[in-house]
């Protein structure tokens, strides 16, 4: 089944954390580590970008944990998966049993207990329905304030190959101590859902046979094929009004949490944080509250220490819609831009990634700062081109020098007809330098042809703010007393 997934490319690679469930799935071309190792491997690799998505089938490294089994994981089981938001299907395999050595090096105060020899080196003893109770309320806490997509399953009859009816460690009701876990981290999320298949073995086939089927995005291209306004977040309360301002569509991108901090834009060119983890840290608090408008990420293509290609399909797993080309190397010029192309961090990664991200199908708004970018961008399948006209001016942190507003004109217009040379279709926006408010945009728009829209930052959430509460306070400051 895996090899299958494998050779159909559904599948990058499978870890096995042993068990008689894990171990037991796994053909030959993937790797099998042993219980108490496994999760923390499995864990490591999430935590450095290698796993997308998760499949924890036997959890019985938790058992070992609590009751004090020989193969125990530690008590930061599944926070990796948890915090860095990796879609995960937990099940409860094997959390029937705890493992131990050779029957003579069981504890003296489990030997009276129900003991399974599995082999001369390797003793497993029966679960009661406290300790699973207790395995419950583990998991429980590590999943109920998880925003990750999660898909937990419980087993109505077995657990394990064990548990089955005549087996040895069958018990229906310490069994059944586990479906607690659903009860406990019960909420009105469609991010995570309760599976009830019969056994662990019908869980196998009925969701890793199925796994390349998984519905992802929600938006499509064709779904608003007339947008006009799009409009950059990176706050909560800004995506939520910008989406009841009739915006056409959110940016989230790191340079946003340094603007909102009362800093210059362009702090998010620079090494003061992962640009990347940034965004995706950020989309728990703004995609929860826009309802309709479809949230885009602002991805750093040139991001040295991920594979692209992986990271995107984690975007796309967050929630987000689409992306856009931010950080850009696009705002560097001079010598410093040339040594960036010469050494293999140049504009054509951001070319490559969103070619990646309209073959996903993800939406795409790439920012082009002149016509032969404009054009590229166009050969890859952009759905939405950004004429780029350089860090917005004006305001308290805005850029004081820039081309002039009738600059932009020309500017604006000439990336348009590139693009139209390559997609006649391709929708233009106009963005940043002077082209910084309202009249500034109508300024553009109606002089120039087949430029739809305006994309808005700082201009859509630092402008306003600066402004409102300026004016608010001097509003408070001039009442009288007297």
């Amino acid at each position: 089944m895996f090899s299958n997934m494998k050779s159909s490319e559904c599948l990058g690679g499978v870890i096995g954390v042993g068990g008689s469930g894990g171990t037991s799935l796994l053909s030959s071309p993937f790797a099998s580590l042993p219980i108490g190792v496994g999760g923390r491997a499995m864990e490591n690799l999430v935590r450095e970008g290698f796993i997308q998505g998760v499949f924890d089938i036997s959890t019985t490294e938790v058992a070992d944990y609590i009751v004090g089994g020989v193969m125990a994981c530690e008590s930061s089981r599944f926070d990796a998966v948890i915090e860095n938001k990796v879609p995960l299907v937990l099940s409860v395999g094997a959390l029937d049993m705890v493992s131990f050595g050779a029957k003579d090096t069981i504890p003296l105060k489990f030997q009276q207990r129900n003991i399974y020899e599995h082999n001369k080196q390797v003793s497993l003893m029966r679960t009661t329905v406290d300790e699973n109770r207790k395995f419950a309320d583990f998991i429980a806490n590590k999943l109920k304030n998880s925003s990750s997509m999660i898909c937990v399953c419980l087993t109505e009859k077995c657990v394990s190959a064990l548990d089955a009816p005549g087996k040895p460690f069958y018990d229906p009701e310490a069994s059944g101590t586990l479906l607690q876990i659903n009860e406990k981290t019960s909420k009105d999320s469609t991010q995570q859902q309760v599976a009830s298949p019969e056994s662990v073995e019908q869980f196998h086939e009925d969701n890793v046979s199925n796994a390349s089927s998984i519905a992802t995005i929600v938006y499509t291209p064709s779904e608003f094929p007339e947008a006009r306004r799009g409009a950059g977040a990176w706050t909560g309360i800004s995506a939520k009004f910008e989406e009841a301002g009739g915006v056409d569509l959110i940016v989230l991108y790191n340079s946003g949490r340094f603007r909102m901090a009362g800093r210059g834009s362009l702090a998010g060119l620079l090494p003061f944080s992962d640009a990347n983890a940034v965004v995706l840290d950020m989309a728990n608090e703004v995609l929860p509250v826009v309802k309709k408008v479809p949230v885009l990420a602002g991805v750093c293509a040139t991001g040295l220490f991920r594979r692209m290609d992986y990271f995107l399909k984690q975007v796309e797993s967050t929630g987000f819609s689409g992306l856009q080309n931010f950080p850009t190397v696009g705002l560097f010029d001079g010598n410093f831009r040339l040594n960036l192309e010469e050494t293999g961090m140049g504009y054509s990664l951001e070319v490559e990634m969103i070619q990646k991200a309209h073959k996903m199908g993800l939406f795409t708004t790439p920012y082009a700062f002149n016509q032969y970018e404009a054009i590229e961008m166009a050969k890859v399948g952009a759905d939405i081109i950004v004429a780029h006209m350089g860090l917005t001016t004006t305001g308290s942190i805005g850029a004081k020098t820039s081309v002039s507003l009738k600059e932009s004109v020309v500017h604006v217009q000439a990336i348009a007809d590139a693009a139209h040379r390559i997609n006649p279709g391709v929708i233009v926006l106009c963005h940043g330098g002077p082209i910084s408010g309202p009249k500034e945009a109508a300024f553009v728009l109606k002089r120039t042809k087949g430029v739809h829209g305006f994309y808005g930052a700082s201009s859509m959430e630092r402008l306003p703010v600066e402004q409102a509460i300026t004016n608010t306070v001097k509003q408070y400051k001039s009442i009288s007393i007297h």
